[in-house]
């Protein structure tokens, strides 16, 4: 017998939601932009520009893969309650 907590799940990608939000919202750029204009013109001043940028994508993919988990989650859950009304209706009252 397969038991799911469809509640629990929907609520847990909830939680993984706003932490990709969170995640999201970081702001990257700013802590390297102070170096990068110190040492305008440098190979430093360059390397921050670059790493910045790339770390701050990372960190937005990242964060867009978290909302796919949390979707996909919620669509597990629809799905199994959808399986289980579906398979339990052709069991008729007297399995429910």
């Amino acid at each position: 017998m397969l038991i799911a907590d469809t509640q629990g799940l929907s609520s847990a990608a909830s939680r993984v939601d706003l932490a990709a939000d969170a995640l999201k919202d970081i702001d990257i750029a700013t802590p390297f932009a102070d170096v990068s204009d110190a040492l305008v013109g440098s190979a430093t001043s360059q390397a921050c520009l670059w790493f910045s940028t790339r770390a701050a994508a990372a960190v937005q993919v990242y964060g867009e893969g978290l909302h796919a988990l949390a979707d996909a989650s919620r669509w597990t859950a629809a799905d199994f309650t959808n399986t289980d009304a579906v398979v339990g209706s052709g069991f008729g009252p007297e399995a429910r």
